[in-house]
């Protein structure tokens, strides 16, 4: 088996893994689950007895997983992009992007705000799974660019902030 460490919900996260050609085996804690591929992003997977579904979406280094209704979003612990973001600007610890294009949910701070580092900041809809956009940094929002119902793209800012001085 292969380990593989990731960041899943802004927690790290160890898990084992095997590829058997078209089932996949996970081992994480003391839990095992058997996938196995149904179409190219779909997965099944008999779980407490039931059988349950995972599908899994991947955009720029980030996988989308929707398992049984549980949305996760999991990226490589080496990106420093896990608040979300597209391309070069996940970088840009004083911008918050969405994953992917979508729909603003519901935003949760305000201008003036003061804002920690992993703080939930926005949740955008993409693909019918809401994405939980957390702060990559200390500050303050200095500017709120949308508001609940409008479309985002992963190319300008929904949030901006002044950084705090480390």
């Amino acid at each position: 088996m292969n380990s593989l460490e990731f960041i899943c919900d802004g927690e790290k996260v160890t898990a084992e893994f095997q590829n058997n050609g078209s089932t996949i085996q996970i081992v994480t804690g003391n839990r095992t689950f058997d996938f196995v591929k149904q179409t190219e992003n779909i997965f099944s997977c008999n779980f407490e007895n039931k059988k349950s579904v995972l599908a899994v979406v991947q955009n720029n280094g980030t996988y989308y997983i929707d398992f049984d209704s549980i949305q996760l979003e999991v990226k490589d612990p080496s990106e420093d992009g896990f608040a979300g973001g597209a391309g070069d600007q996940s970088g840009e610890k004083d911008k918050i992007f969405a994953p992917m294009p979508g729909k603003i949910v519901k935003v949760m701070v305000e201008v003036g705000d003061e804002v920690e580092v992993k703080q939930q900041m926005v949740i955008v809809e993409a693909m019918k799974m809401e994405n939980v956009v957390v702060s990559k940094a200390k500050g303050k929002v200095k500017t709120v660019n949308f508001s609940s119902g409008d479309q985002v793209d992963t190319e300008t800012p929904i949030i901006e902030l002044e950084l705090e001085e480390e």
